[in-house]
C-alpha cells in the first residue's frame, strides 16, 4: 500500500514510539498506509496482515479491542488488535490508529522503551538532588567512572562524575536552587582536556536535570575557522594596500610626467597644480601606511585590572582640546562611581581618539560644530555615548561602518573605525553606531565586568 507521508512533528515523540515493543499503523478507511512506526515493520507485519482478519474499518464508530489472526512474516498468529477511530484535519477519510501487541503494554513498559532512548544518547544525562546526590543518569555518565548506574545512585554527583573531593567551582547547581524561575542556565567546563557545554534545568522540587555535551570537537572547528578568516583578512588587506598605493602611485606618475613634458608651456598656476595634486597622493600613501603602523603596533596587547571611571578623568581634558583645535564646541557629562574592569589603558583610549577623531572629521562641513560625550554606570556594566553634529551615516551604511576599508571620504584608509570597534571586542566590550533624526551620528560603547 501506497504511505502517502503522515509524520510525527515531534522528534522526541518519534524515539519513543520506534522504542515501543508494540506495533503501531495508522490506516485510512480504504486501507492506506498513512503511518507506522518501527516496531511495525521489524516484526514483519504487513498492512495486509492487518486487514487478513476481515476487520470492517467503515463500521467501527468507537475504540474497539478485538483478537485476530493476521500474518506476521508470513505465519497465520492471533494476537489483540486495538482498533482507535481518530479525526485528522483537511484528511477526506476516517483513519484509525491500530495498535498490534504481543504482549500487554502499560505504562512501565512506556517508561522504560523512554529510558532505553535516554541511554543510547551520548551526551551525559544526570538528575541530582540539592545536596548534590545523583538520582538518576544514563550509561554515559557510569561509563566515565566503569562503574554500572545502580552503583552510582545516591553518591555525589562531584565525585561519582568527576573524581573530586568537593564541590566544583563552576557548578551551576547553586545559582538554579536560588533562581526563582524555572529557566535553563548552561556554561562551558574543562574537564580531562575536553570542553563540555552544561545545561541544568530544575524539573521538580528538589531535583535538577544536568546534560553535558562535549563541544571539545566544536571549538576546535571554531578556532580554525578564526584561523582562515585571520588569514582571509591578512589577504585582503594586502590586497587593498596594493590596490590603493597602486592607484596613488599612477596618479603621482601621471602628474610628474605632465610636469616633465610640458613643463615650459605651463604657467605658474598651472604648475603649482599638478605639484600640489602629487604631494596629496604621497599625503595619501602616508596616512595609509601610518594607519596600518598603527594597527599593527597595537596587535597582541595584554590587559589588566583598570578603573574605566578613573581613565575617563584623566584624559577628557585631552579629548576636549583635540575638539577645542578643531573649532568643535565639546561637552563632557561623566559620572564619578568607580567601575573595575580588566583592559588595556592605552588601547581604550586609542580607540575613544579614533572614534572622537572620526567625528570631528563628519562635522568639516556641518554648520552646528558640538561633540557631546557622556559615561555613566550601571550596576555591571559602564555605557560610552559619543554624539556629533555631523552629516550622519545613511541608513544602508550602518551595518558596515566597523569593516575594514569601509569610507565614503575620499583620501582615507577606512581603518580607524575599524580599529577601533577591534579595540573594544578585544577588551570585552561591545559598540554600536546610530544614525540620529536631526543628523550626526552616536557611537555607544559598553563596557561589562569580567
Amino acid at each position: 500500500m501506497k504511505n502517502i507521508g503522515f509524520e510525527l512533528k515531534s522528534e522526541e515523540l518519534k524515539k519513543l514510539v520506534d522504542c515501543l515493543d508494540c506495533s503501531l499503523v495508522i490506516l485510512s478507511e480504504s486501507g492506506i498506509n498513512l503511518w507506522s512506526n518501527k516496531s511495525f515493520k521489524e516484526f514483519g507485519y504487513s498492512i495486509d496482515s492487518i486487514l487478513h482478519g476481515k476487520t470492517d474499518l467503515k463500521n467501527i464508530q468507537e475504540k474497539t479491542e478485538k483478537k485476530l489472526e493476521v500474518k506476521r512474516n508470513g505465519k497465520s498468529k492471533k494476537i489483540p488488535l486495538k482498533v482507535t477511530p481518530l479525526e485528522i484535519s483537511n484528511y477526506p477519510e476516517r483513519v484509525f490508529l491500530i495498535e498490534a501487541c504481543s504482549l500487554k503494554t502499560d505504562l512501565s513498559s512506556i517508561i522504560e522503551s523512554w529510558y532505553k532512548t535516554i541511554d543510547a544518547l551520548r551526551e551525559m544525562i544526570y538528575v541530582v538532588d540539592e545536596d548534590y546526590n545523583l538520582v538518576k543518569m544514563n550509561s554515559a555518565v557510569a561509563e566515565l567512572s566503569e562503574n554500572h548506574p545502580k552503583d552510582l545512585i545516591g553518591e555525589k554527583c562531584y565525585k561519582a562524575v568527576f573524581g573530586k573531593n568537593k564541590v566544583c567551582e563552576t557548578c551551576i547547581l547553586p545559582q538554579i536552587i536560588n533562581s526563582k524561575k524555572k529557566e535553563k542556565l548552561q556554561s562551558i567546563r574543562k574537564e580531562w582536556d575536553r570542553s563540555f557545554l552544561v545545561s541544568a534545568v530544575r524539573i521538580k522540587k528538589g531535583e535538577y536535570l544536568f546534560v553535558m555535551e562535549d563541544i571539545t570537537r566544536v571549538e576546535q572547528l571554531e578556532r580554525n575557522l578564526a584561523e582562515v578568516r585571520r588569514f582571509t583578512s591578512i589577504g585582503a588587506i594586502i590586497s587593498h594596500i596594493r590596490h590603493t598605493v597602486g592607484n596613488a602611485v599612477n596618479a603621482l606618475k601621471c602628474s610628474l610626467q605632465v610636469l616633465e613634458h610640458m613643463y615650459e608651456k605651463l604657467n605658474e598656476e598651472e604648475r603649482k597644480k599638478y605639484i600640489e595634486r602629487s604631494l596629496g597622493e604621497i599625503k595619501h600613501m602616508e596616512s595609509l601606511l601610518y594607519t596600518l603602523r598603527e594597527f599593527s603596533r597595537y596587535e597582541g596587547i595584554g590587559s589588566s585590572e583598570l578603573n574605566l571611571t578613573e581613565l575617563i578623568s584623566d584624559n577628557k581634558d585631552k579629548f576636549d582640546k583635540y575638539c577645542t583645535d578643531n573649532g568643535v564646541h565639546f561637552h563632557c557629562k561623566c559620572e564619578e562611581r568607580e567601575f573595575i574592569m580588566k583592559g588595556d589603558k592605552l588601547l581604550i583610549v586609542v580607540a575613544l581618539t579614533e572614534i572622537i577623531e572620526n567625528a570631528l572629521e563628519a562635522m568639516e562641513s556641518s554648520p552646528e560644530k558640538e561633540l557631546s560625550f557622556n559615561y555613566w554606570v550601571k550596576e555591571s556594566e559602564a555605557v560610552i555615548e559619543i554624539t556629533d553634529k555631523g552629516s550622519g551615516i545613511a541608513k544602508n551604511h550602518l551595518p558596515k561602518v566597523a569593516e575594514p576599508f569601509f569610507t565614503t571620504k575620499r583620501n582615507r584608509t577606512g581603518l580607524g573605525l575599524y580599529q577601533a570597534a577591534k579595540i573594544i571586542k578585544k577588551q570585552g566590550g561591545d559598540i554600536s553606531f546610530l544614525g540620529e533624526k536631526e543628523g550626526g551620528t552616536t557611537v555607544r560603547i559598553i563596557f561589562r565586568k569580567h
